[in-house]
Formats: structure tokens, sequence, C-alpha cells
């Protein structure tokens, strides 16, 4: 997952940070150039500021979101914004496959929720937001489905 943001400890910058959602790792770009990471405790991107200097900026998850916050100077800088309850809920609704099928319908739920939360950051109306929400919701559920009739009938 990659996305696009601004600090205001560097106003004259673009930044984007891609997330890998199996590993937890992220890597952060400033104006298009890998910035370092260190290897101390928190795992610090040493974002050089212009001038000789490295301003240390911790990555904090932040959960329902697995997209983190940048800590900078004891100060939480948000990267996306975060979703408005409602969407948290209608978005994670494919995660009921975890309790109701296991470990198949708790990957499907994981995968139906990230891609939910995804879509509710994507540019566009907020009309078709909710609609491709609504259709990874149900293609979700309907694919476990599938999958498990699939493996009823193949051990019959």
């Amino acid at each position: 997952m990659k996305h696009k943001f601004q600090l205001l400890d560097f106003p004259n910058s673009n930044f984007e940070i891609e997330t890998s959602i199996w590993t937890g790792k992220s890597k952060l770009l400033k104006d298009n150039v890998q910035v370092e990471q260190s290897k101390e405790k928190g795992r610090p991107f040493l974002i050089p500021n212009g001038t000789s200097d490295l301003i240390k900026a911790f990555p904090k998850q932040s959960f329902p979101d697995f997209i983190p916050t940048l800590e900078i100077n004891g100060v939480k800088n948000q990267i996306v914004e975060k979703l408005k309850w409602f969407q948290y809920v209608l978005g994670g609704l494919p995660i009921i496959l975890l309790f109701a099928g296991g470990a198949i319908g708790g990957a499907i739920g994981v995968v139906g929720a990230i891609t939910n939360f995804n879509i509710f950051r994507e540019e566009g109306s907020e009309a078709s937001k909710y609609l491709k929400v609504t259709g990874v919701v149900l293609a979700t559920f309907t694919l476990y489905f599938v999958i498990v009739t699939f493996f009823s009938i193949l051990i019959k």
C-alpha cells in the first residue's frame, strides 16, 4: 500500500510511504528518494533536513489501520486521514468470517477488510466508494461460501 503525504516539519517536500501488510515493514521516500532506516530501537527513519542534520521519524502502529503514524520529536504525524467509525464498521464486516469460518474465513475476511479500508481512502465520489465496499463485502462472503461448498463436495 502506497500513500502520499506531507509533513509540517518539511513543508517543501513530498513523502510517500509503502507499507507491507504481510511483513509490517515500511519504506519511506522523500521527494522520490528512499530514506534510510536506522537499526536502533524503534527503527526510526533518518530524514535529511536540508542541512547536515538527520531528523528521526519513528513509525508507530495505529490500530486498526495498517498505515503507521510517524513520530517526530514526540509529535505523532498522521500519514493518512483516519476513517470515520461507520467506515471501519462497514469496511470491517468481512472480518466476521474469521469467527464463522476459521482460518480460511479469516484470511478472506482480512483481505476484504484491508481492501475496503484502501477503497475508502481512494480519490473519487463517496457513492462509488460505498458501492465498491459493498461489492467487496458481498464478494468476500460469496467467495467463502463457494470455497466451503467446494471443500464439502470434495470431502464427501
